[in-house]
């Protein structure tokens, strides 16, 4: 999946389909922050932020692009154990 819903491309690698982005936004004025929560297969996996003055388009277009890079990277290292997230304390 290209975790990007508008017809062009933003570019860097393609995230494999199992992978989903779900894009929010906190504050606004100038400099509000955008939230890209990064599942795989339903699970959650990674949270990545920007912080700017861009449309909501642009921020879902910057978001996919680096959510790409960084699946690209996770997929690409080696791993060992358990990956889950544990209960914060």
């Amino acid at each position: 999946m290209n975790l990007y819903l508008s017809g062009d491309d933003p570019g860097g690698p393609l995230a494999p389909a199992d992978w989903t982005m779900a894009v929010t936004q906190e504050g606004l004025g100038e400099m509000p922050s955008y939230f890209a929560d990064i599942q795989r297969a339903g699970a959650p996996v990674c949270r990545l932020t920007i912080t700017g003055t861009w449309s909501e388009e642009e921020a879902h277009r910057l978001l996919a692009v680096k959510a790409r890079f960084w699946i690209d990277e996770y997929l690409s290292r080696p791993h060992s154990g358990v990956t889950d997230f544990g209960a914060l304390e």
